[in-house]
């Protein structure tokens, strides 16, 4: 039989330690009795038992009370140390236990978490309420597999498919863009007409990911296809294989907007037709927010309008489709 995890070495249990040590305090098993409400013969016989376990006696009777043996000093001490960390090892699973009640696992593509991860936090950090964000940065596919599995709270992601096993809100729309090397002979100050695409090498991410599903998608629909000289899941080697003008990328701004702003990269907008997708919020279904959801989510709103502002690759959602409630 498995021993519980209150005994000490097998068979002393912490309870016996507290014991011990207030009968050592009052200097009477009697007062130490009616202290611990405790009956007497029941503590007496958790001492005995006590120093059964230990294998010397701990306790003797003097004019002066009941006083610690030599070796009961010995166990008085290394006992007062036990029960210490007894306490801390206590207060640090509360503390671990409340930091995790107020945790929000947010899930952001990687084009997100470099437009909002920096502002976001400040805002909730100057907000009443502590809480504790931890951001996750992966592909839209890879978040809402996360998010089903309940390894994230809320995410945001792009272009969910219908019929997903999510609750979902649909929050903006974004335009893809062109972004090549500057100098290249794609490096031209004017929009790119989609059919043109054809022509150009590009760096595309797997076909599970939603943005390819997307290009593959508009691509069918013009009866179409990319020049594809790389396929890569990783969005630090697709950006660096066109920082040295080996490919092209069809990409949303936002995934290189320090590059850009640094003139490392250019963008070219993609239009007749352009390429958008939309943002949706994302939950697992049949799940309400509690206060520390609703934090976050007020945060993320509260931050959108600034984005409109900022690029121009974003924009307001068109009119919602009323039977599905998502954009058409």
């Amino acid at each position: 039989m498995t021993a519980p995890a209150c005994y000490w070495e097998d068979s002393v249990r912490i309870r016996q330690l507290e014991y011990f040590l207030e009968v050592c305090a009052c200097g009477s098993i009697t007062q130490a009795s009616a202290k611990l409400n405790v009956a007497q013969p029941a503590l007496g016989m958790q001492l005995r038992s006590l120093e059964q376990e230990l294998g010397t006696k701990l306790l003797k009777r003097t004019a002066r009370g009941t006083v610690a043996t030599a070796a009961g000093q010995v166990c008085l001490e290394e006992a007062r140390i036990i029960l210490n960390r007894v306490r801390l090892l206590k207060q640090r699973l509360k503390e671990m236990e409340a930091a995790e009640t107020s945790t929000v696992r947010l899930g952001l593509t990687p084009s997100m978490a470099t437009l909002m991860t920096g502002r976001l936090l400040e805002t909730i950090g100057a907000g009443a309420v502590p809480i504790n964000v931890q951001i996750f940065e992966e592909f839209s596919h890879i978040l809402m597999s996360r998010v089903e599995r309940g390894e994230l709270d809320i995410a945001l992601a792009f272009s969910v498919p219908e019929g997903t096993r999510l609750s979902c809100e649909p929050l903006l729309q974004e335009e893809l863009t062109l972004i090549m090397a500057p100098g290249t002979e794609f490096d031209v100050a004017k929009p790119i007409a989609f059919r043109d695409l054809v022509d150009i090498p590009v760096v595309m991410p797997s076909e599970r990911d939603f943005l390819r599903q997307l290009i593959n998608e508009a691509l069918r629909r013009e009866d179409l296809s990319l020049n594809i000289l790389y396929q890569v899941e990783s969005m630090r080697a697709m950006k660096d294989l066109i920082l040295r003008g080996r490919a092209c990328g069809i990409l949303p701004y936002g995934n290189v907007v320090g590059e850009v702003s640094a003139d490392h990269l250019r963008t070219r907008r993609i239009i007749d037709p352009p390429l958008t997708r939309t943002l949706y919020f994302i939950w697992p279904a049949g799940i309400d927010f509690g206060r520390k959801e609703r934090i976050v989510v007020s945060a993320l709103r509260e931050l959108l309008p600034n984005l409109f502002e900022e690029v121009a690759t974003f924009s307001p959602l068109p009119a919602l489709d009323k039977a599905t409630g998502r954009v058409p």
